[in-house]
């Protein structure tokens, strides 16, 4: 609900109060004109509304004053508007065409209704100040979420932006080798593969967040780069159920583990080495499963193996927190298995 309104109702509602309680207490004690008089209490009542719009005006013309200034003021105000609400109660009552006989001014009465009705009015200082201070915090609340929301997308897409220069230098190191052992039709393979793949990741905006097909179709062009590299020596196989091709996971986040599975698997074993890549879904969640049987890792493994796993820890903490997990480490038998879980989305 927007302040305005807020403050509106809150006003209404007060003023409302007002008039019944004070109307309640009139009529334990039956007197004469009891109509004219109720009709005279709503006109104070629709007063004091007026009234406490104007406080309200006031207090927000001051909003960049320290606090104790508004403080000062609000009890200021309540004090203007208690005295001013007593002298015209009096004059509606006693004054103006009188419901009964003229009676002498009373300092005493205009005092006492002055201080009745300064309470109603600092009252409604405190729920001026409290609407706007729930207002103020959730305004502060947003702000911070779409700032924290706009470093998360930054950083998001950095780390993933670190992929494609790793991978094209690691390419074009490659490339380098087979022209200078002139093996042209593997190196023309390779361009074309190669083409095809940054086609991909960077003539177009990849969202934070793609469908798995795609982040599959992306993963079968590196591979193919790859291959035209390793030739017999890399495999490829995988395991995608249809029914997760609209399942969606992080643009690329499977690239630095088959990255990681070239560069341990294949490029550390003289014999062929198979890259499996698996999608399986379960209990909400979703696990994407990259394994490899060649030689794996040195064994004990390093702390750290390397900027792209890395990028892929800190990429599922920023979009997913603790809902995305990333475990990796060597299979039983022989090879390195990396697997990424994340909450089941469809697109």
């Amino acid at each position: 609900m927007r302040r305005p309104i807020k403050y509106l109702i809150a006003n209404i509602v007060l003023w409302t109060l007002t008039f019944l309680v004070v109307s309640a207490q009139m009529a334990t004690e039956p007197m004469p004109h009891a109509g004219q008089m109720a009709l005279r209490r709503a006109g104070m009542a629709l007063f004091g509304f007026v009234a406490c719009l104007g406080v309200s005006r006031i207090l927000a013309a001051l909003a960049d004053q320290p606090l104790w200034r508004r403080i000062a003021a609000a009890v200021g105000l309540s004090m203007a508007g208690g005295f001013a609400y007593a002298v015209l109660n009096y004059a509606a009552f006693y004054v103006i065409h009188p419901l009964w006989g003229a009676e002498p001014f009373q300092i005493w009465r205009v005092t006492y209704m002055a201080t009745v009705f300064f309470w109603t009015f600092l009252a409604w200082c405190a729920l001026y100040f409290a609407i706007r201070y729930e207002a103020d915090l959730r305004d502060r609340d947003l702000r911070l979420a779409q700032a924290q929301a706009l470093a998360m997308d930054a950083q998001n897409r950095m780390l993933r932006y670190q992929i494609n220069p790793h991978f094209l230098f690691n390419t074009l190191n490659a490339l380098s080798s087979l022209i200078l052992a002139r093996e042209n039709e593997r190196a023309e393979r390779m361009v074309l593969s190669l083409s095809g793949f940054l086609r991909h990741t960077l003539e177009t905006e990849l969202p934070d967040k793609t469908p798995l097909a795609d982040e599959i179709q992306a993963q079968r062009q590196y591979l193919s780069i790859e291959q035209a590299r390793f030739e017999d020596r890399l495999n490829y196989i995988e395991a995608i159920p249809p029914d997760l091709a609209d399942a969606l996971a992080p643009s690329l986040i499977l690239q630095p583990l088959v990255e990681n599975a070239v560069k341990y698997g294949v490029a550390g074993s003289s014999a062929p080495v198979t890259i499996e890549i698996r999608a399986e879904a379960a209990g909400g969640r979703l696990r994407l499963t990259v394994a490899d049987d060649g030689g794996g890792v040195a064994d004990p493994p390093p702390p750290r193996l390397g900027l792209g796993l890395e990028n892929v820890r800190r990429r599922l903490e920023l979009i997913y927190g603790r809902a995305g997990s990333l475990t990796c480490g060597p299979r039983p038998s022989r090879g390195f298995v990396a697997a990424v879980e994340i909450p089941l989305e469809r697109a």
